[in-house]
């Protein structure tokens, strides 16, 4: 087994994802069997130097997309049921069941659940906006600037 020289660029907010980012490009350039490429895929990190080409900014500012919300708030009681223990994978309903009646009609339900599937369930009452879209903003950074870094080192090959 020998060893040569490699040469690859990784993005990303710190040196340690654009390390990361190089060798998954790599791997997907070069094979995902962890062959002897001498390519940083292979490389062992022992002589690996790293030289950060731009600088990475985060970002500090925020663009806000509103949804107006026109008419009245109707809200309406809901009760919903799901596992007491919070595990899905426990039983096949994988769904919260939603229970717009009466707390009785939860009751009733839940109890159904509990017989069918041999689990325990809980009831949570919620308000629910009734006609409208509940989401009410996006919120997405503003302009932040990856770091790009330059790796050398010595891979098997």
């Amino acid at each position: 087994m020998g060893r040569e020289n490699y040469s690859a660029i990784g993005i990303g907010m710190t040196q340690q994802e654009a390390w990361d980012y190089a060798i998954r490009f790599d791997r997907t350039e070069n094979g995902h069997q962890e062959g002897y490429t001498g390519t940083i895929g292979s490389a062992t990190g022992e002589e690996d130097k790293a030289v950060c080409l731009i600088e990475p900014k985060p970002a500090k500012k925020c663009i806000v997309e509103k949804t107006e919300h026109k008419g009245a708030r109707k809200w309406e009681t809901v009760f919903v049921i799901s596992p007491r223990f919070d595990d899905p994978e426990r039983f096949d309903q994988k769904q919260n069941v939603e229970v717009k009646t009466t707390q009785g009609d939860a009751i009733n339900k839940a109890k159904e659940m509990a017989l069918r599937f041999g689990e325990t369930f809980k009831i949570n009452i919620e308000k629910h906006l009734i006609g409208q879209v509940s989401r009410i903003a996006i919120v997405t950074p503003k302009a932040a600037v990856m770091g790009k870094w330059k790796f050398t080192g010595l891979a098997r090959c």
